[in-house]
């Protein structure tokens, strides 16, 4: 079958060429178009459509439409591209007579973080296998890769619960990719599906993201620049005024297998005066690969998450208790 998946070499390599992020956008609304295009054209009745997320343990698994929607995450999009880009670069560095093992866990209708780079590897160099929990968006994206003639990178596409997935241990992974999280670290079971799955890396293996680096702060949520799919994310205005930002916890390679994660901050003080901060938040700054970032309200991914006003305490003092049991929360215990 002929290899049509060069016709991403234009596009993806003007993506990686991208310094500016102005440029960023404009080359993610390309990407964006020609998947659109794909799909309509190749996917019968619009399977990847499909609109039913579904609950697991540790969060909420997207929908095929919702995980396509994610396209429309400019900064994101690009980034993750670049930075899986490097990883596997780094990946052939590193092991430089293997066949390097990529598993890609939330792949969506469209596996949009790696299928543009497949024009720039070889298929005896790099083997992928999919995960997706949504059987629209396994049918959909195998029909894709079959369409781009891609087959040949792919040992295999696995209908399941990337919190549950074990890879065969005769193919030792190499580099893991998900990116299946809401803002705050709320809703979607990006940290259960990275304790799951990062164990399962090769001592010397990638994850991507590297790092998820979680934030509390006071803030005026309503006011505080917010990206959603509908603007444009060169003009969400201008930064509020913030006080006590503090990291909390960071995700990383190195995180516990089990039981399910959970985190108590540290004490925080009220602030004696918060009328131009009234609001308990937490966000997420994303370090994808090396210097591919995604800082505060780049992305859906890193927005602030509102828990609560302060206005509802009655103490002076607070902490924050996250929990990935059932469906990833946040609560706040007066203390």
């Amino acid at each position: 079958m002929t290899a049509n998946y060069h016709l991403f070499k234009s596009l993806v390599t003007s993506l990686l060429e991208t310094k500016t992020k102005e440029e960023e956008v404009v080359v993610a609304q390309s990407l964006s178009v020609l998947y659109e295009k794909l799909l309509s054209t190749h996917i019968p009745n619009k399977a990847y459509a499909n609109t039913q997320n579904t609950h697991i343990d540790g969060g909420i698994a997207l929908s095929s439409q919702d995980a396509l929607n994610c396209l429309k995450d400019p900064l994101r999009t690009v980034r993750f591209i670049k930075g899986t880009y490097q990883a596997i670069q780094k990946a052939m560095e590193q092991f430089p007579q293997e066949k390097i093992e990529l598993l890609y866990a939330g792949c969506g209708p469209a596996a949009p973080i790696i299928t543009p780079l497949l024009c720039l590897l070889q298929p005896k160099k790099i083997s992928i296998t999919l995960i997706d929990i949504n059987p629209t968006s396994i049918t959909s994206v195998k029909k894709l890769i079959q369409v781009l003639g891609a087959q040949d990178f792919f040992r295999n596409y696995e209908l399941t619960d990337a919190t549950l997935y074990q890879h065969p241990k005769e193919f030792p992974l190499h580099i893991i990719v998900s990116e299946t999280m809401d803002k705050g670290f709320s809703k979607e079971p990006q940290i259960r599906i990275t304790q799951n799955l990062a164990p399962q890396l090769h001592k010397k293996g990638l994850l991507i993201p590297e790092s998820i680096d979680l934030y509390a702060e006071h803030i005026f949520y309503s006011k505080e620049p917010y990206f959603d799919i509908y603007k444009n994310v060169l003009e969400l205005g201008e930064k509020t005024p913030v006080k006590d930002t503090q990291r909390l916890f960071s995700i990383t390679k190195g995180i516990y297998p089990s039981p399910e994660f959970t985190y108590l901050s540290p004490i925080i003080e009220v602030p004696q005066n918060f009328t131009e901060t009234p609001d308990i938040s937490v966000f997420a700054e994303v370090s994808i690969f090396e210097n591919q970032k995604l800082l505060k309200s780049e992305s859906l991914i890193s927005n602030p998450y509102c828990i609560t006003s302060l206005y509802n305490l009655t103490s002076k003092t607070y902490q924050l208790k996250y929990t990935t049991k059932g469906i990833p929360n946040w609560e706040v215990i007066e203390v």
